[in-house]
């Protein structure tokens, strides 16, 4: 059984003061990694990754997760292993097939079909593990901590990249809602999410054990009655129960106390020790933090 790890999701502000004033503040809470996004509207992640680390002393910095179409996978290569020399060595790469839409267009990106973004991931994957393997082609030495690689996603070709690539496997806990063109995700219930941890265990085979396994948790409600929140969270999510809603692996409703021992059971049940939340759940779930440091 892993040991927990705890990010944050932050999205680089526009001026290097508030950046690093977020950045610090995380890294006060006591998470152990500042994850940063890949979308066309906020800040390119590299930069703001450097910039964090130059703000603080610990925590790790992972791209949460890079759009793989947007990247050649050579330069990107290069790009990661820059920012991990100028981080000192704190830097961990996360891929992802990209989900807009609309970000596809605005860049002049082929938005395709499943399989042709899947594809992308696959050839960005292989390619960069091999040069994070081995990077002196690009012309650098074989750093003393490789960066870890990360995939994400919930369908079964990403989840078998992640099982034959990955140092981290992160289930996406989500997918694209029927019909829809923008982007909007449904999330999916603790059975569904059993179904995919069975189907990346089998195809991790021996190298399951090694895999760590991560999920990025949608909302942190604090609250000392769980089933009426529930009820309440509905309204969004009518597609699901109130006892779903409670079990769903992307959700965290109760007292922090509560929402600790969800954790456990979570992490027995999935095997889901890497838990990322958004940058508006930081200061609420830092307090579950301590109640499950070391455990």
């Amino acid at each position: 059984m892993r040991d927990f790890r705890f990010g944050v999701n932050l999205v680089p502000t526009t001026g290097r003061s508030q950046w690093w004033a977020n950045c610090r503040t995380a890294e006060g809470l006591g998470y152990d990694v500042i994850a940063v996004p890949d979308h066309l509207g906020v800040q390119s992640p590299f930069p703001a990754m450097v910039a964090a680390a130059a703000a603080t002393e610990r925590v790790r910095l992972t791209t949460y997760v890079l759009n793989s179409a947007f990247w050649n996978p050579v330069l990107l290569a290069r790009e990661l292993l820059t920012a991990h020399e100028l981080t000192e060595g704190r830097v961990e790469a996360g891929l992802g097939t990209g989900y807009v839409r609309a970000e596809f267009e605005k860049a002049g990106l082929d938005w395709g079909t499943p399989g042709t973004r899947v594809g992308q991931l696959a050839q960005t994957a292989a390619t960069l593990r091999g040069l994070l393997d081995d990077p002196r082609p690009l012309g650098f030495t074989r750093p003393t901590r490789q960066p870890p690689l990360l995939i994400g996603g919930n369908g079964d070709r990403v989840l078998r990249l992640a099982a034959q690539h990955a140092d981290i496997a992160s289930f996406a806990g989500a997918v694209l809602a029927p019909g829809s063109a923008r982007g909007t995700l449904h999330l999916i219930d603790a059975e569904a999410m059993d179904e995919r941890v069975a189907f990346f265990a089998e195809a991790a085979g021996p190298r399951a054990a090694d895999v760590e396994r991560n999920i990025l948790v949608q909302t942190v409600l604090v609250t000392d009655d769980r089933r009426a929140a529930a009820q309440t969270m509905r309204r969004h999510l009518p597609y699901l129960t109130v006892d779903q809603i409670l079990g769903v692996p992307t959700l965290l409703v109760g007292t922090q106390n509560e929402i600790a021992a969800v954790l456990l059971e979570r992490r027995e049940r999935f095997g889901i020790s890497y838990i990322c939340v958004q940058e508006r759940d930081m200061a609420a779930f830092a307090p579950v933090i301590g109640l499950l440091r070391d455990r």
